[in-house]
């Protein structure tokens, strides 16, 4: 199977390509370019390198978020138009369970995302057990209520810098596809927004 996977919720964008022998490329953009710049170019470049095309993958997935509203329209706009060209199928990874993929085998692991000003967007996993699902919080209390000594924090919330990343997105949509098979296959993505955007809420406060 080759499976092409975006994630562009996070400052950095990146495209990963999983493929027949287990081998993951990735590519990501530092330049600081907008989303919207950077983002094809790099799956251009990953599947050129290989010798392929948009039409040899197999299966996509994107990074849905919670994480930048603009960056997470542009990844999920960007796979779903490739899917619906090419007739391919979706996996839509959340943020926080693919971050997950970047803790150490610990009890408990809090992911947590900053949402600024003490808001964030947070996830808690005991094992393969999800005890709190994705939703908006405040960050104090989620630490309050479920970090311990066994628990790991994953995330860039309290000095951490985890990002989520393509290579992430490939290892929580490949964990999906073993644990619900083609269930978790659609065909598009929807954003998983948690909170309404700046502009939303500016807008309400008038």
């Amino acid at each position: 199977m080759k499976l092409l996977a975006v994630s562009t919720s996070a400052k950095i964008p990146s495209a990963a390509l999983l493929l027949d022998d287990d081998c993951i490329d990735v590519k990501r953009d530092t330049t600081d370019r907008p989303h919207s710049v950077s983002l094809m170019p790099l799956v251009d470049a990953l599947l050129c390198e290989r010798g392929l095309t948009p039409a040899d993958i197999d299966l996509f997935a994107v990074d849905v978020g919670p994480g930048s509203f603009t960056g997470v329209r542009i990844g999920v706009s960007a796979v779903n138009a490739m899917a619906f060209a090419l007739n391919k199928k979706v996996v839509a990874v959340p943020s926080l369970s693919a971050l997950r993929h970047r803790a150490r085998d610990t009890v408990r692991n809090v992911v947590m995302l900053d949402a600024r000003n003490g808001n964030g967007y947070a996830a808690v996993y005991d094992g393969e057990t999800c005890v709190l699902e994705p939703c908006a919080c405040v960050q104090n209390e989620v630490m309050e209520t479920y970090f311990n000594d066994n628990a790991e924090l994953v995330g860039d919330c309290f000095g951490k810098t985890d990002q989520c990343d393509a290579t992430l997105v490939i290892l929580e949509a490949l964990a999906m596809l073993r644990e619900k098979g083609d269930e978790c296959k659609a065909a598009s993505a929807v954003p998983l927004y948690l909170r309404p955007s700046q502009a939303e809420r500016m807008k309400g406060a008038k």
